[in-house]
């Protein structure tokens, strides 16, 4: 019976010897199979293999689900596969791995068969382009060298759905299942507008109070604000602006509404009404600008020389500020500009020193800020001359909505009011903030960012214009086009030529048409005339009145492409009191709205009206006109100057004299150089000496020593 008992055992144990020395030659089977493309028997035999053989087994079966020349073709299965294979491989001891070497399975060619299904999965799944395609590789090829990818036009998918729909529930649903999307902060830009455009949607004031309660950290409050200004003054009136700062005291526009109904009383800027405004608004804040207008209407102040010195006197020729500058400037905004030992300061008009004289440069004040440089750095005065950002900087520009451009290191950030960095200097060339944007530039690229330095709109234009109307014109490879203040493209970046927004219409050119654009990007008037010679430097809208040009010949438009002008001469001006400069056989001459010639054409040249005049040339002769065609100055000066203070500048013969308003003479030409001032005074110039006639009376009322006046 021991005997007998054994046999069964030991004849078990010979089966399985001799089946483990079989098995190499069943895999090597399995991938000759393989190899000729006998894909069942392949599969069949590899399938047996994988509990003795798994490296092997599962990367043959993973080339097999691979393949797509066969009923086995599944990538999913493919890529499982040759994850176990993987797996298996490393674990493998050094003698299956050098069995299975000859059969061409080792470590890189099992990674190459990973990559090989990496790179098949996501030819399929790009050929879908779909969010649950990308969605769907990411969660299950992990490892992919293609991830990235995948999450980024995932990612991007989804925004441009988020886009499409342009809701704030459409916009918070991508920034949760998307946080660290690339487009993320402008979805948050646009997340912000639809809250505001939703919230606000009735248009009222209700709506706008609303928001600013429910929403008083969001960057559209100040928009709400203004809302609420221009709805609670749609007039613009006194009484409406004083009603509007009563009920919204806090409002962000309470100042400008102050400042507006100064205006309205104060808009001669005489002592009187100065004084009657105060009587009736005692509670105006800004009574030390209001005192500064006070003295500014009460006085006018003349720049003087004497002994080589400057100072200034008034308009009876009193001296107010002693003469002891090297240079001086005409008086801004109640202060004037000085320079002393090469040092440049301000004074006020009492000859006070407002800013320091120890600069070497200082700049006009912009919301109350100037900028002053020294010794190569740069910082900024407040209006009362006080030091308030320090002169540590490269470059300050000027401040707007509280903020300026400066440079440290060759890169560009931004600073505020006390100098204190609110944006990294982080860009290659940065631009003034209008409208709450700012352009800058980086890499070699232009784009657009807020007041917290997040981007608005990408970097990927060659030059962006100010948003100055909500609106701007940007360029890309010599093409233009338009773009909002997120970035949206009204206008495609196609055009030859855009100008700059008047009347709220520009002109756009393209393949030598031309026509007008609204600022939403509308084409309000067709681009079906001709863009003749220079048409970017005369088809600006001015005035309301565009001029265009077809066959050769140019009229006028109104700003509904409407016409005003019929297109029939060579070359029009604007239309001023029914009558318009027009050009006909090369002469000037004037006609109607009919285009019926009013002043038949005659003049070389003809300037636009101005108060009912206008300038003419003839045989090198200027002399003036009025609407009628008839001249109210001859035909014998070389130059006459614009209308300045109700008077133009003339010359005869190389000398300068003055012209009333009527066109009529004031002073004689005999002089150097005449400067229109104010005050009804003129500064005259001779032998490189000054003086200062009073053109009332045509008296000096003061004189340079060594002046000596023209012999009539």
């Amino acid at each position: 019976m021991g005997r007998k008992g054994r046999c069964p055992v030991v004849l078990l144990a010979v089966l399985a010897a001799f089946t483990a020395q079989a098995q190499p030659g069943a895999l090597k089977k399995a991938f000759a199979a393989l190899e000729r493309y006998d894909y069942f028997q392949a599969r069949e035999r590899l399938q047996k293999q994988t509990g003795k053989h798994p490296a092997a087994s599962w990367y043959g079966l993973s080339v097999i689900s691979g393949r797509a020349d066969n009923p086995f073709y599944h990538l999913d299965s493919a890529f499982a596969f040759i994850r176990r294979a993987e797996v298996a491989y490393g674990a493998a001891p050094l003698k299956e791995r050098e069995r299975i070497a000859p059969l061409g399975v080792d470590a890189e060619a099992i990674a190459t068969q990973q990559r090989r299904v990496f790179d098949k999965a996501w030819e399929e799944t790009t050929a879908q382009h779909t969010i649950a395609a990308y969605e769907r590789y990411l969660a299950t090829y992990l490892g992919s060298t293609h991830t990235e990818e995948a999450r980024a036009v995932r990612d991007h998918l989804a925004f441009m759905q988020a886009r499409e729909n342009n809701t704030a529930a459409a916009y918070r649903d991508f920034l949760d299942r998307y946080p660290g999307a690339r487009e993320v902060y402008e979805a948050r830009t646009r997340l912000q507008e639809a809250v505001f455009r939703e919230a606000t949607a009735d248009g009222d004031i209700a709506s706008f109070e609303r928001f600013i309660r429910e929403h008083p950290e969001s960057p559209h409050v100040r928009d709400a604000e203004d809302a609420i200004y221009r709805a609670s003054t749609p007039h613009r009136t006194a009484v409406e602006f004083h009603r509007f700062i009563q009920r919204y005291p806090t409002n962000q526009r309470v100042p400008d509404a102050w400042r507006s109904i100064y205006e309205l009383y104060t808009k001669d800027l005489s002592v009187g009404t100065i004084t009657r405004f105060l009587q009736d608004y005692p509670d105006y804040p800004f009574i030390d600008e209001l005192v500064n207008d006070y003295k500014t209407a009460s006085t006018i102040l003349l720049p003087f020389r004497k002994d080589g010195r400057w100072g200034f006197l008034d308009t009876t020729g009193v001296e107010r500020i002693k003469a002891v500058y090297d240079w001086v400037e005409p008086f801004q905004e109640g202060q004037a500009q000085v320079g002393l030992d090469d040092r440049v300061g301000t004074i006020n008009k009492a000859g006070q020193v407002v800013v320091d004289i120890v600069y070497d440069e200082v700049y006009d004040l912009v919301e109350g800020t100037a900028t002053v440089e020294r010794g190569g750095r740069a910082g900024a005065v407040d209006r009362n001359g006080e030091l308030v950002v320090p002169l540590v900087f490269e470059e300050v520009g000027e401040f707007h909505n509280g903020l300026a451009f400066a440079s440290r290191d060759g890169r560009y950030g931004y600073i505020d009011g006390r100098g204190d960095v609110v944006i990294p200097f982080q860009f290659d060339a940065a631009g003034t903030f209008r409208s709450g944007c700012a352009v800058v530039r980086a890499a070699g690229k232009v784009g657009v960012i807020g007041m917290k330095g997040d981007t608005v709109v990408p970097f990927a234009y060659d030059w962006v214009d100010r948003f100055d109307q909500g609106v701007a014109r940007v360029r890309v490879n010599e093409r233009m086009g338009l773009i909002s203040p997120f970035g949206d493209l009204l206008l495609p970046v196609e055009y030859d030529h855009i100008g700059p927004f008047r009347d709220s219409l520009a002109l756009v050119v393209k393949e030598g048409r031309c026509g007008y654009v609204d600022q939403l990007g509308r084409i309000r008037v067709p681009l079906e005339y001709e863009a003749g010679e220079g048409v970017a430097n005369w088809g600006d809208p001015v005035d309301g009145q565009l001029r265009v040009q077809r066959k050769g010949l140019r009229g006028l438009l109104d700003t509904r492409g409407q016409v005003m002008l019929p297109l029939r001469f060579q070359d029009v001006g604007t239309m001023q009191g029914g009558v318009a400069p027009v050009r006909k056989n090369g002469k000037w001459g004037l006609a109607d709205r009919q285009g019926n010639l009013v002043l038949k054409p005659k003049f070389d040249r003809m300037g636009e009206f101005e108060q009912g005049q206008a300038l003419v040339l003839q045989d090198g002769l200027m002399g003036i006109i009025d609407s009628t065609g008839s001249l109210v100055t001859p035909l014998r000066y070389e130059v006459i100057g614009p209308l300045t203070f109700g008077h133009r500048t003339c010359e005869v013969e190389g000398r300068a004299g003055v012209l009333d308003g009527d066109g009529s003479g004031s002073i004689a030409p005999g002089y150097d150089a005449c400067t229109l001032m104010e005050g009804g005074v003129v500064q005259v110039e001779l032998a490189e000496r000054t003086a200062y006639i009073r053109l009332s009376d045509r008296r000096a009322i003061w004189k340079e020593e060594g002046f000596d006046a023209p012999r009539p």
